[in-house]
């Protein structure tokens, strides 16, 4: 799994480089036996001169109408830049809710298989024309965490404008060297420098976000540099480049991972001291322990727990809508039935459709 920043894409300008696609094109035909998904920036930096700006935009709906505008540019430049080494590309656009129901993520899953399978090269992106803040990923590093749980990748490779992560800010120290191996990202936390770049909304942050969210899957992750065209060559030939940073010991099955990845859930259930120690203790989520309902969801999403302080401690398949766990809150579990006249079980969230946080700064 290969995630390039428009930083890198532009070269540093805000106009996309034809010659850094035809490099990381090259670079993965010198590696045919492995398979490569590529997520994408850039569709906004290759449309917003067309609409008249003379920079990036920063308002919302000016930013979708350059995505619309730019993303077929963008996938003409991969296109092009795949056909002269002999392999063609497909467009997969995503948006947080299509991620975030299970169905549609297993169907992706599929389609991203049948592409990879026919020997093509998924290039992914937001579909940023019609994302707003509810289905939005958010970022493309984010995305390619994702991403790259849905295609079981074996390593997530972010490349950056910078040679990975330092331990001194390298704008004011020259001899700063990056980090070569992190067992985990809460090692590499305090080295986080802030971008400015009116073209890229991500930075070191977000990459170690991506980063602990593939680790959770047993993925690990390499932070090195885009701007240098041995870099990618070498990390498809199995060397040592850049931050490499360890995956968990013991990763999550797939189902528990989706679950953990989401984002921008559609409510949450607020519980009690004493339904949080229980699903602590791998037990199910009863009516009783609940006191509170926030959002609107349907019997089947994914939603999140917190505890009465804001912090979650769990998100799961809930199995009523918020309209019956408004209706059912507090209630011992042998009244639900007669309340919502019906025989409709006496869980809200099963444990083994759950996954809990172990600890709150997880979150």
């Amino acid at each position: 799994m290969l995630k390039l920043g428009s930083r890198i894409l532009t070269e540093g300008n805000t106009q996309l480089s034809p010659d850094r696609f035809a490099q990381v094109a090259s670079a993965v035909a010198a590696a045919p036996e492995v398979e490569i998904v590529i997520v994408s920036s850039g569709a906004i930096a290759a449309g917003f001169s067309t609409l008249g700006f003379s920079a990036p935009p920063q308002r919302i709906e000016d930013r979708q109408a350059a995505a619309a505008v730019g993303q077929t540019h963008l996938m003409g430049l991969w296109a092009s830049a795949f056909a002269e080494v002999g392999k063609n590309v497909g467009q997969v656009l995503l948006t947080n809710d299509g991620l975030a129901d299970r169905r549609r993520y297993v169907t992706a899953r599929q389609a991203m298989g049948s592409l990879l399978s026919a020997g093509i090269v998924p290039i992914v992106n937001e579909n940023d024309a019609v994302s707003v803040d509810e289905i939005m990923v958010g970022d493309n590093d984010s995305l390619a965490a994702m991403t790259a749980a849905l295609v079981d990748a074996h390593l997530l490779v972010l490349l950056t404008d910078v040679a990975g992560v330092y331990r001194e800010d390298p704008a004011n120290t020259l001899a700063a060297e990056p980090v070569a191996f992190a067992r985990g990202v809460d090692e590499l936390r305090e080295f986080c420098y802030r971008k400015t770049a009116a073209e890229s909304i991500g930075g070191m942050v977000t990459k170690l976000d991506a980063a602990e969210k593939a680790g959770r899957y047993g993925i690990p992750t390499v932070i090195a540099s885009g701007s240098d065209p041995s870099a990618l060559t070498t990390v498809l030939a199995g060397g040592r480049v850049g931050t490499l940073i360890a995956a968990d010991a013991k990763p999550l099955r797939a189902r528990k991972h989706w679950m953990s990845v989401q984002s921008q859930l559609p409510g949450s259930l607020v519980v009690d001291d004493g339904a949080v120690r229980a699903i602590q203790k791998s037990a199910s989520l009863l009516p009783s322990g609940v006191v509170e309902v926030r959002g609107r969801f349907r019997s089947g999403d994914l939603v999140s727990v917190v505890d009465q302080t804001g912090t979650e401690r769990a998100r799961g398949i809930v199995r009523f809508d918020d309209r019956d766990v408004e209706r059912i809150r507090g209630l011992h579990s042998t009244e639900v039935d007669r309340v919502l006249d019906r025989r409709a079980g006496n869980v809200v969230m099963r444990t083994d459709r759950m996954f809990v946080f172990e600890r709150s700064e997880d979150r």
